[in-house]
């Protein structure tokens, strides 16, 4: 058997079976809802999946190892799970649920990459471009912007040529596609933003031909956002919307907290105080129901301190000091990264501003440049003069400020 013309949840639960997985770890296997699993397999036969769920599945089975392969025919032979399994020669790897490509990666792949490049394998190669990425993730809130910036750019085009030549699949541009997003919040960090934009929109496009919602979804929101931040918040809702259309309401609760956060700093910035807040209201009360490990693509799990994160940046942005000010304070957890609680400093400085605590607000924006140049974020430089900007030309408040920003272009000058 093994290909499904059409699945239903009866097929859907064999899968699940033969990949030894609870209907939890499934689910954030496939990158939906526990709900739609628990659906699946409750009406069994007497449902279809929609049919971008139909692809998601088909890919699931087409990229499982043979063992998970000849489990699922078993299961779907009328076989149980314990006789299937004793055709089994050995137990296959553990899964790394939050790395979709380690799970996922596709036969298809391998044959093409055994005809075309003899001695080389898919998985291999795929998972090798992989990994640096997903390390460099994590780095990326603890190292310098410009020591980074280069391995990234280096492995994104290394990245590009292997898939290029050897896995054009749907994993092969998986990779890329985190890859080249990677790059393109490291340019937006340095203020490059033509380079930034131009690997945003080449993310999506890579997204898009690895056939997955949830990849797609993450890279346009991604894009959505940068254009937001960059002060085009009309076009940056219209990317958010686009993104929120893709997953529809089928999504991990994660994605869709994310990306309500992401519309309701899009709305705050545009003056939408009513839609700002019932975005921020939906970003709650997913990110408090979310439980278990992220689903890739996303890497770290949203949860109530990274939804008050967002909802202190938007109650900023609206002028609601007193309540941005406690939703900074239940954000602390979510902001122990430098740079993170950086950016969340300039906002809740210019909320502090505008309601006339002037000298907080500037200390606020001082300890934020400070980290600006000790990681070489153009991205907090540049909203710290900003936020000067927008006061009086002449205040003693900003004195130490200033000094700061001064000593920023003589730092500036002297390694020219």
């Amino acid at each position: 058997m093994t290909e499904v013309a059409e699945w239903s949840g009866r097929e859907a639960a064999a899968l699940r079976l033969a990949l030894r997985l609870s209907v939890r770890e499934f689910a954030d296997h496939l990158g939906v809802s526990q709900r739609i699993v628990s659906q699946w397999e409750r009406l069994g036969a007497g449902t279809v999946p929609r049919p971008h769920m139909q692809q998601i599945l088909d890919t699931a089975l087409a990229r499982a190892d043979e063992a998970v392969r000849r489990r699922f025919d078993a299961v779907c032979g009328g076989a149980t799970l314990e006789t299937a399994a004793t055709d089994d020669v050995e137990r296959a790897d553990d899964v790394n649920r939050k790395d979709f490509l380690r799970v996922t990666l596709g036969v298809g792949a391998g044959a093409w990459v055994a005809h075309h490049f003899p001695g080389h394998d898919a998985s291999e190669l795929v998972a090798s471009i992989a990994g640096p990425t997903a390390h460099y993730r994590r780095m990326e809130q603890t190292v310098p912007t410009d020591r980074l910036v280069l391995a990234v750019e280096a492995h994104r085009q290394l990245a590009a040529g292997i898939v290029a030549d050897a896995v054009p699949t749907s994993a092969g541009y998986a990779v890329l596609a985190e890859t080249t997003g990677l790059a393109a919040w490291l340019a937006a960090d340095q203020g490059a933003t033509g380079a930034a934009r131009k690997h945003y929109a080449t993310s999506v496009m890579q997204a898009e031909r690895a056939g997955h919602p949830l990849l797609a979804a993450y890279m346009r929101a991604s894009l959505g956002r940068y254009a937001a931040d960059t002060g085009d918040p009309r076009h940056g809702l219209t990317l958010l919307r686009q993104a929120r259309r893709t997953v529809g309401e089928q999504a991990p609760d994660a994605a869709r907290a994310w990306l309500a956060a992401l519309h309701a700093t899009a709305h705050a910035a545009l003056g939408d105080q009513v839609a700002a807040h019932t975005e921020l209201r939906t970003a709650e009360r997913l990110a408090d129901r979310q439980r278990g490990e992220p689903s890739w693509p996303w890497v770290f799990t949203f949860d109530s301190a990274k939804a008050a994160r967002y909802q202190a940046a938007t109650l900023a942005a609206l002028g609601d000091v007193d309540a941005a000010r406690t939703a900074y304070d239940a954000a602390a957890p979510a902001l122990a990264a430098p740079k993170a609680r950086a950016l969340a400093q300039v906002g809740h400085a210019r909320a502090l501003a505008d309601a006339g605590h002037v000298a907080e607000g500037c200390a606020l924006a001082a300890d934020a440049l400070t980290i600006a140049r000790r990681y070489g974020s153009e991205r907090i430089t540049g909203r710290v003069r900003e936020f000067r900007a927008s006061l009086p030309h002449y205040t003693s408040d900003a004195a130490d400020l200033d000094d700061e920003l001064t000593a920023l272009y003589a730092a500036d000058e002297g390694m020219s």
